[in-house]
């Protein structure tokens, strides 16, 4: 009896413990929890190998751009410093008002916690696993489990959303989509306009602005609509503000050529490349095709058999037919988008992952006009189109370990004045001509800079010195290091080599900083960092003290502690009049942007937290009694099968 007693005591514990269990997960979690769990291992499959090995992708720009733009980011956080400001590149450029650095962004918080290689794989199957399964709830609206099953590994694996992979600021704001359309189509607004947020913190406001476009379009609803924006402005305010004023004195605001604008069109031949991709059989990149920015735009034959069958159903076919329609279009680089009046815009080709959503929705429309509702016929049909997709885009997935002592040159060069390149660097040799952000790893000066936002007058100057190089700008700039690979005058001296680039010595710089006095150029001694410059100054008269950092208007200046009128220097360069004597000088960079941002977040989401605070109190009468069934139950039938398996063990 004491035996009987104590075995019905545990049945109990262990029942009341999986009721609770359940009540945690969401019930539609629950539900789908097969089709997720699947999504979930077809895309582990890409990062499992690079994961064991610790090893990250190295294709493109995850090798010279994204790893050391994440690298230095998470760097300087974990050092403590708020990185307002990247010294290193373009004599300085606002850094944390670039929404890529994505500080405000929660899954870059992965790089503060991990190691770099983990946090950097994690990252990118996060935001893979969000597109496939929010994909799968926004086709599972009104398609079958199977249907939307195939519809979000077509959408999650096609070529066109694994090629941005390299580009995963493009990546992260991308796989929100599904996400937003979901909210839309189910009237919640706040949820809508949380994840348009996050659309933007992600990095690309191109992508995010169309996630916000695509969700009116959805909705339909003004009331929505307007909540949803309050949300999504008052939520990302903290990132917006500063982009905002950033983007207002930049060179994409209205400086760009035609050409730089509609570079990487997609001509409409390559649009046969959806349906017949050499990768499948050769395992190596298209070079055929007309624009590179998306490498492999293959979505799979049966995907666009699939789409074609979708058709059929026009009423439903019709919304996706107009999405591909405009993608076609919009990718072809027509010269409408050159006179944008902000042309923040460019490579029309990232567009076609959007193509890919529609094609993935007109199959999933096409499969559930097929099916006769075999569950395994579905499987066999994921694990085929799986297969399919993969093999086609296995040139993406090149690995290799992570690696910060890549540039082939001595850490001095670039340490103490900045290095520039004398010609377009050649994109076979991206490392011996320190591409990218490649510079931040040492803490190396680099006159140029890889950003898509930059100050309009200093490119402008840079463009100028390769077209024709001129010594007194060089040493202005100042550049005491030249990367080429041609031949350079004998005033310069050869002190290093990699690859076809040459490493020159300019020794007629001028130093970083320096005192501008009406005889002579003093120099001072400097230290910068990612908010705040100081110079110390021993001026043997009255003169102007420079710091050869760009001018912006968020730099306030000190001279011994005391306020002064900045100047500029040269059209951009920082300056302030010192008289004879040692001084020290304070430049400080104040985001009131920032801080305005901030107090808006942190409002918004205090009163939504209140909001939904009371809202749960109102509900929890009826809430509560339905999940406590609804785990009862579950729990009772798990409960059952236990018993059954004692049963049979004894």
């Amino acid at each position: 009896m004491k035996a009987e007693g104590r075995r019905q005591k545990a049945e109990s514990r262990s029942k009341s413990f999986l009721s609770s269990a359940f009540c945690l997960l969401p019930s539609a979690f629950i539900r789908h929890r097969f089709a997720l769990t699947l999504i979930f291992l077809i895309a582990l499959t890409i990062f499992i190998s690079p994961l064991a090995k610790q090893e990250v992708f190295t294709l493109r720009d995850h090798l010279d751009y994204f790893q050391p733009l994440r690298w230095f980011t998470a760097d300087e956080l974990r050092a403590g410093h708020l990185p307002l400001w990247n010294p290193y590149n373009a004599s300085g450029e606002a850094w944390l008002a670039n929404p890529q650095a994505g500080v405000f962004y929660p899954p870059s918080w992965l790089f503060l916690a991990l190691p770099f290689p983990t946090a950097y794989m994690l990252f990118l199957l996060f935001h893979l696993v969000l597109l496939g399964w929010g994909a799968y709830f926004f086709f599972a609206r009104d398609a079958t489990p199977g249907g939307a099953m195939v519809g979000a590994i077509a959408l999650m694996l096609s070529g066109p959303v694994l090629s941005l992979l390299d580009v995963n600021n493009n990546l992260a704001s991308f796989a929100w989509i599904p996400l937003v359309l979901w909210c839309a189509e189910k009237r919640a607004p706040i949820r809508g306009g949380l994840a348009l947020a996050l659309a933007f913190l992600a990095g690309e406001p191109f992508l995010a602005a169309i996630a916000a476009l695509m969700f009116v379009c959805v909705s339909r609803k003004v009331r929505d609509v307007a909540i949803a924006a309050v949300i999504a402005f008052g939520a990302c305010a903290i990132q917006l503000l500063p982009f905002v004023e950033l983007i207002a004195g930049s060179d994409r605001a209205g400086g760009m050529s035609r050409e730089l604008i509609l570079r990487d069109s997609m001509p409409l031949r390559d649009w046969l490349r959806v349906a017949i991709s050499p990768a499948v059989f050769s395992g190596k990149l298209d070079p055929k095709l007309g624009q590179h920015f998306i490498p492999v735009v293959y979505v799979g034959v049966l995907v666009v058999v699939f789409a074609l069958i979708g058709l059929t159903r026009w009423k439903r076919a019709s919304p996706w037919v107009a999405l591909l329609v405009i993608v076609v279009i919009v990718a072809a680089g027509p010269s409408f988008l050159a006179q944008l009046p902000l042309t923040l815009f460019r490579y029309p080709a990232r567009v076609v992952p959007l193509a890919s959503l529609a094609l993935a929705a007109l199959a999933v429309i096409g499969w559930d006009r097929l099916r006769r509702g075999q569950r395994w016929v579905d499987l066999l049909i994921v694990l085929g189109v799986s297969l399919e997709l993969l093999s086609a885009a296995r040139p993406l997935f090149q690995s290799a370990p992570f690696r910060r002592d890549i540039v082939p040159y001595d850490r001095s060069i670039g340490a103490s004045s900045k290095f520039l390149r004398a010609e377009n660097i050649d994109p076979a040799h991206r490392v011996a001509w320190i591409a990218g952000y490649l510079n931040l790893y040492d803490r190396r000066f680099d006159a140029d800079t890889a950003a898509p936002l930059a100050n309009e007058r200093y490119l402008e100057l840079h463009r100028q010195i390769l077209a024709r190089p001129s010594p007194i700008v060089v040493d202005a700039l100042p550049a005491g290091y030249l990367l080429a690979s041609f031949s350079m005058p004998p005033s310069y001296e050869a002190i290093a080599r990699a690859a076809n680039v040459t490493v020159y010595r300019n020794r007629g710089a001028q130093p970083m900083a320096f005192v501008i006095t009406k005889n002579a150029i003093t120099p001072a001694r400097w230290e910068i960092g990612t908010s705040r410059a100081r110079v110390i100054a021993d001026a043997p008269a009255d003169g102007i003290a420079v710091l050869t950092q760009q001018d912006a208007p968020q730099w306030r200046v000190r001279v011994d502690g005391k306020k002064a009128e900045k100047r500029h220097i040269f059209g951009f360069f920082l300056g302030v009049d010192v008289p004879s004597g040692h001084h020290e000088v304070v430049f400080d960079y104040h985001a009131r942007s920032l801080f305005a941002g901030a107090a808006m977040t942190l409002v918004t989401l205090i009163a939504l937290a209140l909001f939904l605070s009371v809202k749960q109190r109102k509900s929890r009468k009826i809430f509560l009694p339905v999940t406590r069934i609804l785990s009862s139950r579950i729990a009772s039938s798990l409960q059952q099968h236990l018993n059954a398996s004692r049963a049979r063990t004894w």
